[in-house]
């Protein structure tokens, strides 16, 4: 009677001893939340973020993680603890104006530690063996958003080019029916706008009126501004227009009186351009019908006129172009 009644009490102290011990035995995760970092997760809802992630409730037998939430100027900060003595830690830090990024990186943090948890726990026909004294290695620390990403708000500031253009042209109806010339201009391409200002020059042309002959030549200044009706793939088809303004210089050979006279040339172009431009060079043909605004014809007494040039005439160009960025 005497032994079953130790029995029984050893048993009782047992059982007691076993409950403690289970009543004791840590919490699978603790979450701790500083001041102004309230709005990140607590302990329940981090529990659900990472059986979300893993696809399963429950947490490894044994594990224990203390989660330090903190938050300074525009940083969340999460410590993760582990250990007996919290001698393990994780450091995750999120910058931005609220804790979700951070909570998430927190919850898939720790779902990664409880699936190792689990897969180093020792299987039920295997012994562990006995583990070396943990080294408290250094935190890690891993910078969510770390570095910014700047998004430029601002218009986008113009492509500006300068142009040098050189090339050929055929006057129509200026100082004979066709006559050939040389252009050259300076200027600047903005978008679909582009202006130069250049010179037109036509070389002596010989106009026969007997008994004697007339050499006409043209040295003109122009200004153009251009506008693009249509841009695709480096090509752009233009509308030009401008001033032309200049002199028209005659001379007389072979006559009574060899004179040598000078008149004002103005003319207004309305001009259409075919360009095409890569990084550096390109090419322009355009055409172009030149309306004179002061019209004067040289004539010899007793002979008539040299050529009488009709009130619109036109112009036929082709200019190789540079293009420099500025």
């Amino acid at each position: 009677m005497g032994g079953k009644l130790c029995r029984v009490l050893l048993l009782s102290v047992a059982c007691a001893f076993s409950g403690e011990a289970r009543a004791q035995s840590p919490a699978p995760l603790s979450v701790e939340r500083g001041p102004r970092a309230e709005e990140c997760p607590d302990g329940v809802t981090l529990l659900a973020r990472i059986a979300a992630i893993r696809g399963h409730e429950g947490a490894p037998s044994g594990a224990s993680y203390d989660v330090g939430f903190t938050h300074t100027a525009d940083t969340f900060t999460a410590i993760i603890r582990s250990g007996p003595n919290g001698e393990s830690q994780r450091v995750l830090e999120g910058r931005g104006l609220t804790c979700a990024a951070l909570a998430q990186a927190t919850a898939v943090t720790l779902a990664l530690l409880f699936d190792s948890d689990v897969d180093n726990q020792p299987r039920e026909t295997e012994k562990p063996e006995p583990e070396a004294a943990p080294v408290s290695p250094p935190p890690k620390v891993y910078h969510l958003l770390a570095d910014p990403i700047l998004i430029d708000v601002r218009e986008p500031t113009p492509h500006v080019d300068g142009t040098l253009a050189l090339g050929v042209a055929g006057l129509v109806g200026v100082l004979r029916p066709l006559s050939p010339a040389l252009t050259g201009e300076l200027g600047l391409q903005v978008a679909r706008w582009r202006m130069g200002i250049g010179v037109l020059w036509n070389p002596p042309q010989a106009l026969t009126l007997d008994p004697g002959v007339v050499r006409e030549s043209l040295l003109s200044g122009t200004a153009r501004s251009c506008l693009a009706l249509t841009r695709a793939n480096g090509v752009r088809l233009d509308a030009c227009t401008g001033l032309f303004a200049g002199v028209v210089t005659a001379q007389g050979e072979g006559f009574t009186r060899n004179e040598r006279r000078i008149r004002t040339w103005l003319s207004i172009p309305l001009e259409l351009s075919l360009a095409q431009s890569s990084d550096h060079v390109g090419w322009e043909a355009s055409v172009s019908a030149l309306g004179s605004l002061v019209h004067q014809d040289f004539s010899v007494d007793g002979l008539g006129v040299a050529y009488q040039s009709p009130r619109i005439g036109g112009m036929l160009s082709l200019r190789a172009v540079g293009l420099l960025p500025l």
